[in-house]
């Protein structure tokens, strides 16, 4: 399957991803980056970046809808995700008390 989808959860955020399979109640998906729009402008951060994943099942419960994301932010979504801007995490990300 392998395509880039624009998810809203019902807990309001947006994420973008790859979905690797979807059955019955769920979808797979990798590489979730979470939208933050900002202004005039979409920012991207990984989402739950603070667990190791591979990939991550979601309910169909939990989606509000499910969407192809334009051209523009696909080649966006690629190039963060494949090229030379891609996301580095932190190995050990610091918590704030």
């Amino acid at each position: 399957m392998n395509q880039i989808k624009l998810i809203r959860l019902t807990s309001g955020e947006e994420i973008l991803v790859y979905v690797v399979n979807e059955s019955g109640l769920t979808l797979t998906v990798t590489n979730p980056v979470l939208l933050i729009p900002n202004n005039k402008q979409i920012g991207f951060m990984p989402y739950m970046s603070y667990c190791e994943m591979e990939s991550m099942t979601i309910k169909k419960d939990h989606i509000m809808f499910n969407l192809m994301p334009t051209e523009d932010l696909k080649g966006q979504y690629r190039e963060m995700i494949e090229g030379t801007n891609k996301i580095q995490l932190n190995e050990t990300p610091q918590i704030l008390v």
